[in-house]
């Protein structure tokens, strides 16, 4: 029929169709970007770990070592010395006598004499060691209570103690009652002369009382 195409055309037509579909795929396929891929997942930046401060370290305190030192060297206590100018009055009471001194000369010695029952002990009725000074002088007759009886031309030296020199026992008439010498009495001075004593000293004048 003319005008109408025929069966060879169509077929005609099919093939090249299908050869260039055929081509499109092949190029496609050649040339066409890859499929899209799923993202990879991000790797998540590394957290920088805080530094944890280091507590500072204790260091034991060292013990100190003990030094030793010696001990203290304490010094004996220094015996005063007698005078040696001036006039002063020396009592021995060891060999119980008492020295009317001017300087080293002896101007008159007086024994024996009574001194303390007790010697150095720190009791009040003690006769101390030492070097004192006159304090007071007193004449006439005196009221000595510890014993009863009088005492005569009292010369005081040891005022702590209250010793002093003085006469031998006395009655109220001033007659010797007890004439008694060596550790006797409470801590004064008994002598055979006191007036000779009492005119010596004055107030103010050295007394050393030594062993």
């Amino acid at each position: 029929m003319p005008g109408v195409p025929s069966l060879a055309f169509h077929r005609t037509r099919l093939h090249v169709c299908l050869g260039l579909a055929a081509v499109l795929v092949l190029v496609t396929t050649a040339c066409g970007d890859d499929p899209p891929k799923a993202p990879a997942p991000s790797t998540p930046a590394p957290t920088a770990t805080p530094a944890v401060a280091r507590p500072p370290e204790v260091t034991a305190t060292p013990t100190p070592t003990a030094v030793r030192t010696a001990a203290p060297t304490v010094a004996a206590a220094l015996k005063p010395a007698a005078p040696t100018a001036g006039r002063w009055i020396d009592v021995d009471v060891t060999r119980f006598t008492v020295k009317l001194m001017d300087g080293k000369q002896v101007v008159r010695e007086i024994g024996p004499v009574g001194v303390g029952a007790q010697i150095d002990t720190g009791a009040y009725e003690s006769t101390q060691t030492g070097l004192f000074r006159v304090y007071n002088k007193t004449a006439g007759l005196t009221f000595d209570a510890p014993y009863n009886t009088y005492i005569d031309w009292w010369v005081g030296f040891d005022v702590d103690k209250a010793n002093g020199f003085h006469s031998f026992l006395l009655d109220a008439k001033g007659t010797v009652v007890d004439a008694s010498t060596g550790r006797i009495s409470n801590g004064c001075i008994r002598t055979p002369d006191p007036k000779a004593v009492f005119e010596f000293a004055e107030v103010g004048m050295p007394v050393f009382v030594h062993a």
